[in-house]
């Protein structure tokens, strides 16, 4: 699988990783929040679509990500809104960037 440069940027290795965590890494002027879970490797923008604070400390279940800010659930795989939090709006999504691996190397692209 060939990377473009314009596309995807180095995040970080993958053995670096948790087995099941997160790790913050910064992308430019942005922090990144990188999630390895049972069914993945997730990369999300580090500011809960509610309050703009971290959400860096959510829970992370079942490919759920909920704010430790306000308590909103977010898909991992999608972005959605799950419920929860402060305001029930639908257009709370979660911004998601594209994540690739090669040669244990983590890659994230632009906000999908």
């Amino acid at each position: 699988m060939a990377i473009s440069q314009e596309d995807y940027i180095y995040a970080c290795d993958l053995s670096s990783l948790p087995q099941r965590g997160k790790k913050i890494i910064h992308v430019g002027d942005r922090k990144v929040l990188i999630i390895k879970c049972d069914t993945g490797l997730y990369a999300v923008e580090d500011r809960d679509p509610q309050t703009g604070g971290s959400i860096a400390h959510g829970k992370v279940l079942d490919c759920v990500l909920t704010s430790p800010n306000t308590g909103a659930r977010y898909s991992l795989r999608t972005g959605q809104y799950l419920g929860g939090g402060q305001a029930p709006f639908q257009s709370h999504w979660l911004p998601l960037l594209d994540v690739r691996v090669k040669d244990d190397q983590v890659y994230v692209g632009r906000i999908r």
